[in-house]
């Protein structure tokens, strides 16, 4: 008579044990879901701002704009190419 009960009882309380395990797994799914939601929200984020400076690091490394800031800095297109004569090195015969 001893043993049904002690098998009921300790049936119980894994049921009451597994319960609230459950609860608290659920509730640590739901806080981690909203974190979830924030941090993709983050990834977006930076990749539009990623996106945004990639195009202006290809506008700023255009041969245009190089071309307009090397005008405004004086420099100009050389009409005839001049052509630098190097000695031969000493050790070559």
């Amino acid at each position: 008579m001893r043993r049904p009960v002690l098998v009921l009882t300790t049936i119980i309380m894994m049921i009451l044990g597994l319960s609230i395990a459950q609860a608290s797994m659920a509730n640590q799914i739901s806080t981690t879901g909203s974190e979830l939601v924030s941090l993709q929200q983050q990834v977006k984020d930076y990749k539009r701002d990623n996106t945004i400076l990639q195009e202006q690091l290809l506008e700023a490394s255009s041969f245009t704009n190089l071309e307009k800031k090397a005008q405004k800095l004086g420099f100009v297109e050389a009409k005839t190419p001049e052509y630098l004569n190097a000695p031969l090195p000493l050790a070559r015969r």
